[in-house]
């Protein structure tokens, strides 16, 4: 009876606020989330010893945003004197504000200006709370599957990859599917968000909410590259995607290798296209790693057996423009080995691309470039059904917001390449990039702490 009461009463509500014009997320958000306006309160997150209160309702500005997040980081603040002409020092944020400049989170607004009571959209907000994560070399989850948000051309290019990693991660809610990218943040919501955000990064990343980590040409850095021991070493590191590239021989054998030619990665010399599979055999493709000596150059099939036989989804990078034999040789060997479906093709050639999709509608594809702009990702889209899956991948440093705000407008999925510290992993996976191709690093590494 008291359940039923209770229904009865929250409906009444609902429709006085319906009526009233007061939208129902708003207060909802204030009723279900208590615990974190309290939870804010008593860690001085809107407030710096000036007495300064806030009520839930109240808009938050930059200013009593950048407090407090300094108080969330727990930051050491600069006694500083005044910094822009419009925060004299005097000013209950000008501390806060002297750190977040100096930390690269913010910056003026103008005219020698801060705006310190501007008031923050959620965009705004979102694209700070990216920055910090970044400052704070912690990498954010993947805890919800990403939809189109219904008012996404409504988000400048930055604020839709920011909203979209943040909301991805359970920062950030959404109105249904809107997430309504300029509307005036609360401090009631910035308290939700900040506990949210404070809660995820107290806990270990499970591995089911960490992004896709693709080993370049397997572990390279500490085995030959595109050798078997490379792609074992990476298996053993816990990586389940690894990345090889295809090469024919002149008697029509795949195998995997880089360069046209062997000269790099081997004790010998010529061009793959002009050796034959037994001519390639007794080469010792060890390139210089004492440990791996004798090692020999992998077939596609060998190395199509290893990722089945260990569960590893290869990213496989055709070389070159195939013939339609060739790529009927390729697709037939992952056929046999039970990989159909447990395979990305990659190339900078779209018809080899086109090829694989005339013959397995529902095979995932990469539009591999190095350096992103429309017309790729125009190319990326048209190569999409409504079977199967695709990739922009793009060397990280050329990738603007620009190019993923597109990305996730076209429904075109991007990941990234080639990734080789910490810092600038943190970086491209607190990104609405699905993953990120890497060489020397392990999601140990990545997700430590």
């Amino acid at each position: 009876m008291r359940r039923t009461r209770r229904w009865m009463a929250a409906a009444a509500a609902a429709v006085w606020l319906l009526r009233s014009g007061v939208p129902v997320w708003a207060v909802t958000s204030a009723q279900q989330h208590a615990a974190e306006l309290t939870r804010a309160q008593e860690n001085g997150w809107f407030s710096d010893g000036t007495g300064r209160t806030f009520r839930a309702g109240d808009a938050l500005t930059r200013g009593r945003f950048f407090s407090a997040l300094a108080a969330l980081d727990g930051a050491s603040l600069p006694a500083v004197g005044r910094v822009f002409a419009d925060v004299p020092s005097s000013h209950p944020d000008a501390r806060a504000i002297a750190w977040a400049v100096t930390s690269g989170l913010a910056s003026g607004t103008g005219g020698g200006n801060f705006s310190p009571e501007r008031r923050l959209t959620r965009e705004q907000l979102a694209e700070v709370l990216i920055a910090y994560a970044n400052y704070s070399g912690t990498v954010l989850p993947r805890r919800r599957a990403v939809v189109p948000f219904s008012d996404q051309e409504h988000c400048s290019d930055r604020g839709l990859d920011t909203l979209v990693t943040l909301y991805r991660a359970g920062v950030f809610d959404t109105a249904g599917q809107a997430i309504r990218p300029r509307e005036t943040v609360t401090c009631g919501d910035g308290a939700v968000i900040l506990c949210r955000y404070q809660d995820l990064c107290a806990r270990k990343c499970p591995q089911k909410e960490q992004g896709m980590l693709i080993s370049h040409k397997g572990d390279c850095v500490n085995a030959p590259e595109n050798t078997l021991p490379a792609f074992e070493l990476s298996d053993e590191k816990g990586f389940i995607y690894v990345e090889a590239d295809i090469r024919f021989t002149r008697d029509g054998v795949p195998v995997l290798l880089h360069d046209p030619t062997i000269d790099r990665t081997s004790n010998g010399s010529g061009r793959v296209a002009e050796m034959t599979w037994e001519q390639l055999r007794p080469y010792d493709f060890s390139a210089g790693k004492a440990e791996y000596s004798a090692t020999q150059i992998p077939a596609f099939s060998a190395f199509l057996q290893l990722c089945a036989k260990r569960y590893l989804h290869p990213f496989i990078e055709l070389k070159g423009r195939m013939s339609g034999q060739q790529m009927t040789k390729l697709l037939a060997a992952v056929s046999r080995c039970g990989m159909t479906q447990h395979v990305t093709w990659i190339s900078v050639d779209d018809s080899n691309l086109r090829r694989i999709r005339l013959i397995q509608p529902a095979a995932e594809l990469g539009v591999l470039c190095s350096y992103p702009d429309e017309e790729r990702i125009r190319r990326a889209q048209r190569l999409k059904n409504r079977k199967n899956r695709v990739y922009l991948c793009a060397k990280y440093n050329n990738v603007t917001d620009a190019v993923r705000a597109q990305c996730l407008r076209a429904g075109v999925s991007l990941e990234v390449w080639t990734v080789r510290d910490r810092s600038t992993a943190v970086r491209q996976l607190n990104t609405s990039a699905v993953g990120i191709t890497v060489d020397g690093l392990t999601a140990q590494d990545i997700y430590r702490g």
